[in-house]
């Protein structure tokens, strides 16, 4: 968690702890879904998920923008990076009304999402998705707000004057925000219902269920040591059970055909086995020596 200048950085894991002390005291109903368009992952110089622009200069260029426009601070209250950091706006704090959606503010939270998510635009990061998701999820929880179309909105779902056209129609709608392949599958309302919606449903399940915040790296690394470890051991436990009960090897048919009147079955343990052989060439060798 860094503050500097008119922001404040948290990790995708420090979220949830910093909203539960956050304490709201405007009613908040709607929460805003926008991409920046300007900046994108090629004005940030995106590489492998990670900007080359210093996100200050970002964060504070943005707000500098909105200031040109004759707004009071920073449009929205919250922003996502790419790599999955979560920017609050100081200056636009939760309790303020943002300004997202002319005319159409009231009682509403305003989120970007660094990047341009129109077609031919940039592909989300795998970090960038998860924080968004988690992000809204957090956002649902602290302020009891239903996750469905009608309190989770698109920027598309409203004319330029703000007011509500429930989906995107082009030539209607103000802009296409938050992109004609947001989230891979686009900014109507369907597309919404099919992907957006559920995955932050699925998140605000796991919060609920009692799995807490995202896994950092460090953890991630740490489970996935622990599950190799796991996975190893159960690979030897059934590598063990194998030979209590294994089929005759290949090394021990001379032996099973030469006692095979005297036992029940083709199966054994892999001592049995090795037992089996060893009599069998002890007896092989006596009797070889005794037509000497």
């Amino acid at each position: 968690m860094i503050s500097k200048g008119n922001f404040l950085l948290l990790e995708p894991s420090e979220l949830k702890g910093w909203l539960d002390k956050q304490k709201i005291t405007r009613s908040i109903d709607k929460l805003q879904v926008h991409h920046t368009a300007a900046p994108n992952y090629t004005t940030r110089q995106v590489i492998n998920g990670i900007a080359k622009q210093d996100v200050w200069k970002c964060l504070e260029g943005m707000r500098s923008y909105h200031l040109s426009q004759g707004w009071s601070g920073t449009g929205q209250n919250m922003t996502v990076l790419e790599d999955g950091r979560i920017a609050i706006s100081l200056d636009r704090d939760l309790n303020k009304t943002p300004a997202g959606i002319k005319g159409a503010n009231t009682g509403a939270l305003c989120i970007e999402i660094i990047g341009n998510f129109d077609q031919g635009g940039d592909t989300m990061t795998v970090a960038q998705k998860q924080a968004v998701v988690h992000l809204y999820a957090c956002l649902a929880l602290k302020l009891n707000i239903p996750i469905d179309t009608s309190h989770i909105v698109y920027h598309a779902w409203y004319t330029a004057s703000g007011a509500w056209l429930g989906d995107y129609q082009k030539g209607k709608s103000s802009k296409t925000c938050p992109g004609t392949k947001f989230f891979g599958n686009g900014n109507t309302r369907s597309a919404a219902e099919r992907g957006f919606i559920p995955a932050i449903k699925a998140e605000f399940n796991r919060m609920k269920e009692g799995d807490g915040e995202p896994m950092t790296s460090e953890e991630k690394k740490q489970m996935e040591e622990l599950k190799a470890t796991v996975e190893s051991q159960a690979k030897w436990i059934a590598a063990q059970k194998a030979k209590e009960n294994m089929e005759c090897p290949k090394w021990a048919e001379s032996a099973y055909e030469f006692y095979k009147p005297y036992i029940a079955d083709s199966k054994g343990s892999y001592d049995f086995w090795r037992q089996l052989v060893i009599n069998y060439r002890k007896k092989v060798g006596i009797k070889l020596q005794s037509e000497v």
